[in-house]
């Protein structure tokens, strides 16, 4: 058995995830291709370090202009041509686009947001978001999956896999992609940052969410929010933590005036650490918080920032 790895690339080169999507595809499958969407020169010198990674296939074009039709297509191509057992996506905006569109030519159902693999047919994944953990067995003849990477440890960097470029990506209709614009920051990325504060409708307003902004700056933490106040303004939805937005691991998750609906709380289950700042003591956040602070959110804010000072 053998699977093809989706690596995906950003401006910084292949993304952090992609080590933790190998180590996924090599439990199930032993032995593991990777298809980078992108020849940055950084991307393609760590891709071919992955352990058990053999060969590296590059596309020559940027990733950002891929369209999912083409990729697709491309993916496909692949695996007739080298007879994969298993294609794993992340379970990132491009992978949910990809996953099911392969699967579909490939005549197979998807299998999405693996958590766990117990062996090559039989994975682990989230239902009723989140709160249940269902084991399943998948008998198709290609496994298609996304892997929530953050569920897996990054493999080792020891291998000295071959690099191959790919050729361009197969035209689809008379769709072109104008144009792509990367969200600029620079704090680090929130479904890779060891630290994340986020904050919910209990900053009430702009001036809670600069207070957060003042946070995650000292703690060089990135910044997470609720869904309601994504759709109430205060924040950007590229922040959005929970089962409709980013599903995210760090080190230490800080929630402030965040009351802990099961939609958000299915998007920070893996955390290792997490703190509670509410004034609600009944809040259902203190439920999976290792620490709690019954406190107003912005005083709870000052507080932290006086401390840190």
């Amino acid at each position: 058995m053998r699977a093809l790895v989706i690596g995906e690339v950003n401006a910084n080169g292949i993304k952090q995830t992609a080590a933790s999507l190998v180590n996924a595809a090599v439990k199930a499958a032993g032995v593991a291709d990777m298809f980078l969407l992108g020849q940055a020169q950084a991307a393609c010198d760590e891709a071919k370090t992955f352990a058990g990674v053999e060969k590296v296939f590059v596309n020559p074009d940027s990733g950002e202009n891929i369209l999912s039709e083409s990729l697709s297509k491309a993916v496909v191509a692949l695996v007739k041509e080298h007879g994969y057992s298993h294609v794993f996506f992340e379970a990132s905006s491009i992978g949910k686009s990809v996953m099911p569109r392969v699967a579909a030519l490939l005549d197979v159902a998807p299998l999405s947001d693996v958590t766990a693999v117990v062996d090559a047919h039989t994975f682990v994944r989230p239902i009723f978001a989140g709160s249940i953990d269902v084991t399943l067995k998948d008998a198709e003849p290609v496994v298609v999956a996304s892997v929530r990477a953050t569920a897996f440890d990054p493999c080792e960097k020891t291998g000295s896999a071959e690099v191959v470029m790919y050729q361009g990506m197969p035209e689809t209709m008379k769709t072109r992609k104008v144009s792509f614009e990367a969200v600029k920051t620079d704090r680090p990325a929130l479904q890779s940052a060891r630290i994340v504060v986020a904050g919910g409708r209990g900053l009430e307003d702009e001036e809670g969410f600069k207070k957060l902004a003042q946070l995650a700056d000292r703690l060089g933490a990135a910044i997470g929010a609720t869904r309601a106040v994504v759709d109430m303004g205060l924040c950007p939805n590229d922040w959005q933590v929970g089962q409709t937005g980013k599903i995210i691991a760090p080190d230490l998750y800080i929630a402030i005036g965040i009351s802990g609906a099961m939609q958000h709380i299915a998007g920070i289950k893996d955390a290792k650490v997490v703190v509670a700042i509410n004034n609600d003591p009944e809040a259902p956040i203190f439920e999976v918080a290792d620490y709690g602070l019954v406190m107003d959110a912005k005083a709870g804010i000052d507080a932290l920032l006086k401390e840190l000072n």
